[in-house]
């Protein structure tokens, strides 16, 4: 019995991410009438509910792999499509929100922050045209030349451009209309299947690298996965960082007690204003327990725990890629 996720989250963080977002959205399909925002709360949990005893389910909190795949008509899930959650949650933005210029990414759209100083952001606009033609236009309206001509803007010109459309403490937020066309994006199918790829194609492969790398030879589970693409998405592992890694002694050290001294270690290398984020975040992974940004999460409600599974696949498509591309 292979759990997915639980509701019963009471004092902790509730499930969100992609998943809870596809659960809504299929739930939906069903006539649930929810609002997707990808956080399963109280309503979406008594849609849920609602599902499981029309579909000769028992009725309960948890969301099983049989469940999901009579509701989505689709395969299990992949690990990249499990263990994506509860980083998407730490990172704050989902598919739809976008920060305006507080740093040098000028500006950031998505499930784990896409930049348009880096050219993260041509290119999922250009794979959603490519998917669905017009849908950008149609949405950024009298913006859309605006926001072509911006996109390919790289670096400090890109934090330039964006700093014209950021207002708020730091220039976090975005004006009105481009906070509400993101938003409005972020909501369509392509858009969401886009990031899902984008996010498996850039961090996925790492984390499946750093795995093999640092854990070589053991059995992992998806704590072990999880961690290691929070770490390939937050912090990435320079080669400083890489030979300290290398040099942690893990003989005799069960999986969760490796995950707690790398912790250790890639905080250790973390800028002093970000080190207690990274630090927490990282923890959170190694214990399955924790608290980031003043919510406490337990990475079994998340599916998410010290059981064997797989190798991790970097090649398989996410399924959840494949659902969102045909809602």
């Amino acid at each position: 019995m292979t759990i997915y996720f639980s509701t019963a989250t009471q004092g902790r963080a509730m499930i969100s991410g992609p998943l809870a977002d596809a659960v809504q959205t299929l739930l939906n399909r069903k006539g649930a009438g929810l609002v997707v925002d990808g956080r399963f709360g109280p309503a979406s949990a008594r849609a849920m509910n609602d599902w499981q005893t029309g579909s000769g389910f028992p009725v309960s909190a948890t969301f099983l792999e049989d469940e999901w795949q009579s509701l989505s008509t689709l395969g299990p899930l992949t690990a990249f499509d499990r263990v994506l959650n509860p980083t998407v949650a730490f990172e704050g933005t989902y598919f739809t929100g976008a920060v305006g210029a507080f740093d040098s990414g000028g500006l950031t759209w998505g499930i784990l922050g896409f930049t348009l100083s880096s050219g993260a952001l041509e290119q999922l606009f250009s794979d959603i045209e490519i998917r669905a033609p017009g849908l950008i236009a149609g949405i950024f309206g009298d913006e859309y030349d605006q926001m072509m001509q911006a996109l390919p803007l790289r670096g400090q010109a890109a934090v330039d451009w964006a700093k014209t459309i950021s207002t708020g403490a730091n220039n976090t937020r975005l004006i009105d209309p481009w906070a509400g066309h993101f938003s409005a994006l972020g909501n369509q199918g392509a858009a969401k299947s886009v990031q899902m790829d984008h996010a498996f194609a850039t961090w996925f492969g790492r984390a499946v690298g750093y795995l093999s790398r640092y854990m070589s030879g053991r059995q992992v589970s998806l704590l072990d996965i999880a961690f290691w693409f929070d770490v390939a998405v937050q912090t990435g592992v320079s080669s400083a960082v890489s030979a300290d890694l290398l040099a942690v002694d893990t003989a005799g050290l069960d999986n969760a007690a490796c995950r707690a001294a790398f912790a250790q270690v890639i905080a250790n290398h973390a800028a002093a204003q970000w080190r207690n984020d990274v630090l927490s975040r990282k923890m959170t992974f190694a214990t399955g327990r924790g608290t980031v940004h003043g919510a406490v999460y337990d990475l079994a409600d998340w599916g998410i725990t010290d059981e064997v599974v797989p190798t991790p696949d970097a090649e398989t498509r996410p399924v959840l890629s494949v659902m969102f591309a045909a809602s």
